[in-house]
């Protein structure tokens, strides 16, 4: 007899005295295609996994509402019930595994974690999937806190103490960095400092107090060892003070840090900070593909994972523009990137999408030849053009201040479907380089146009039914893609309608967040969305995009185009039963959107 597989959910989470117990209990069973393995309201005595073959599940019309294929459960709910629910027969012949009910009770009753699946809340289900990283049971960074990593404690000098002070108590504390106390301030000085002041002749009994920095840069010590992460890399630092209720009690190492992380993300950021020139960007670019797969691996979330691309390739682009631009050109524009890069919201290469807006009274000639070697540029290193060309080769895309401010009132008062696609690119806009106050302006003058048009607003939102489909039916996708597979598109199904619903009242909100999770948590805030609804919807839209990281990913590794549609068929019973709740979400999402916006109206 074939051995029971124990590596998929929910019998992964079971121990080794618990396998031997369905070992000893599981039966197999035959049979034929088309035969009757449930009938409606029949009394359930088994769960079932799957061993060979298929079996389906039809709702009342006889349309499939589920597959089962190799590995795959069924049917727990109707377990814990007692009777089945829908029918369930042989789409082939197919041989199960029976698990006799007695004993998943009992399983139930000693495993938590085996129970969680029966019980657990959508919501639940996913955080729990996304925090399996592979079976991996080392805690993560982002499950770490400051708190739990080595925090060297503060070591405080008086403003009055001298270079040599600081000398002195960094030899005795082994440490890297001191404090330096003031009345109503705290700066920093540290071996870096002190070596500045070697090389300057700075006497070493010049007072602290002259030399320190009180700019600090810090992170709260329950903070996750992530943000900590986040902010060296943005800052290009290699240390930050840590506060508890806003007093500094130490400071966070950066080979403290990566000793909890065994990745090169601050590496990364300094060698793109030093780049002198473009080659050294592609070298650099193409090493942030492996940390990627690296850090997904061990099981860093997508939604984390693009906050920390978004800030890596924020420092790319802004790199090779400052290589590229002349710097007057440099110093009076803002680059700007836009859609799922302007949200943080991307991890695997995707087409460009940026623009750059020019500070009025900058002559606008030659400026094009700068943008086309960035375009360029950005393609070498692995982001592909823009079919629709929203990308700054484009003169639409290259404006003065004026002319951006003239584009988005004719996007506003002249709004065909063109223009709101275009609004909406432009509404996750943020900045990578240059005066960011452009793009700040541009922002304000476009909330300050749009005042409360409701028409306007409604017909904006409409967009989350671009892409409509029937939510959770199964049936949709047999035989629906190539070869035969059952394909999904993740990104008009599920991951579009939230992303422009959530968008659609942030406009209406006049909301400066970009990010999606950020705008469903500042729209719970403010009463605009239902908070419930609002944590729903942002736990939906982290298991789409774990699942489209997940398919990414392995398109890359063989060596296929990336894109966003998953073959159902290659998902976990876990996966799809998580992937219909996801899209149930999505579905009473939109339901919500355009009761809002009243989008039926116009």
């Amino acid at each position: 007899m074939q051995r029971f597989d124990f590596s998929h959910p929910p019998f992964d989470v079971l121990g080794p005295a618990e396998r031997s117990r369905v070992e000893q209990a599981v039966d197999i069973l035959y049979f034929a295609a088309e035969a009757v393995i449930l009938a409606p309201g029949e009394a359930v005595e088994h769960m079932f996994v799957v061993m060979k073959g298929m079996a389906c599940e039809r709702a009342d019309d006889g349309e499939i509402v589920a597959v089962f294929r190799e590995n795959d459960t069924f049917d727990s709910r109707a377990l814990i019930a007692g009777r089945a629910g829908h029918r369930i027969d042989a789409h082939e012949e197919t041989l199960l595994f029976a698990i006799p009910k007695a004993v998943v009770m009992a399983l139930i009753d000693g495993n938590s974690l085996f129970a969680a699946f029966f019980f657990q809340s959508a919501a639940q289900k996913f955080a729990a999937l996304a925090g399996r990283g592979n079976n991996r049971e080392l805690q993560t960074i982002l499950t770490a806190s400051v708190r739990d990593a080595v925090v060297k404690p503060a070591v405080f000098l008086p403003a009055d103490a001298t270079v040599f002070d600081a000398a002195v108590a960094m030899r005795d504390h082994k440490v890297r960095s001191v404090l330096v106390g003031a009345t109503d301030r705290v700066g920093i000085f540290t071996t870096s400092d002190c070596r500045d002041v070697i090389i300057n002749g700075t006497p070493s009994d010049t007072p602290l107090d002259a030399l320190c920095r009180f700019e600090l840069i810090t992170v709260d010590i329950d903070d996750y060892l992530f943000d900590a992460l986040l902010i060296m890399t943005r800052h290009i630092i290699q240390r930050v003070v840590v506060t508890e209720e806003g007093r500094p009690v130490g400071v966070l190492e950066q080979i403290d840090l990566l000793s909890y992380f065994s990745n090169h993300s601050h590496l990364i950021a300094q060698q793109l900070e030093v780049a002198d020139s473009l080659d050294a960007l592609r070298a650099v670019a193409a090493q942030m593909e492996t940390l990627i797969a690296m850090l997904a691996g061990h099981g860093v979330k997508a939604r984390e994972l693009a906050r920390l691309m978004q800030a890596l390739n924020g420092k790319l682009f802004a790199r090779a523009w400052e290589l590229i631009a002349p710097d007057g050109l440099f110093a009076n524009s803002c680059l700007v990137v836009m859609g799922s890069e302007g949200r943080g919201e991307q991890i695997i290469k995707t087409d460009q999408d940026n623009a750059l807006i020019v500070r009025d009274g900058y002559p606008l000639d030659g400026v094009m030849v700068a943008c086309e070697a960035f375009s360029a540029a950005l393609a070498d290193f692995g982001y592909p053009p823009c079919p629709g060309r929203i990308m700054v080769n484009n003169p639409e895309w290259v404006q003065s201040q004026t002319g951006f401010r003239n584009m988005l009132y004719r996007w506003i008062y002249q709004p065909d479907e063109a223009a709101q696609m275009k609004l909406a690119i432009f509404v996750d806009a943020s900045t990578v380089a240059g005066d960011a106050s452009l793009l700040q302006q541009a922002r304000e003058y476009l909330f300050g146009i749009m005042h409360d048009d409701a028409s306007y607003f409604a017909r904006f939102a409409r967009a989350v039914d671009q892409f409509d489909a029937p939510m959770g039916r199964l049936s949709q996708w047999l035989g629906s893609g190539r070869h035969g597979a059952e394909l999904l598109d993740l990104k008009k199904t599920g991951i579009f309608p939230i992303v422009h619903g959530v968008r659609a009242y942030a406009l209406e909100s006049g909301l400066d967040d970009t990010n999606t999770f950020d705008r469903l948590t500042a729209l719970a805030a403010a009463g605009r969305l239902d908070g419930e609804l609002a944590h729903d919807t942002a736990e939906a839209l982290s298991f789409l995009l774990e699942l489209r990281l997940a398919h990414g990913l392995e398109a890359q590794k063989l060596g296929q185009k990336v894109d966003t549609q998953i073959d159902a068929a290659r998902l976990s019973t876990l996966e799809r039963d998580l992937l219909k709740d996801a899209l149930a979400v999505v579905k009473r999402f939109k339901t919500i959107v355009r009761h809002h916006f009243k989008s039926g109206a116009f």
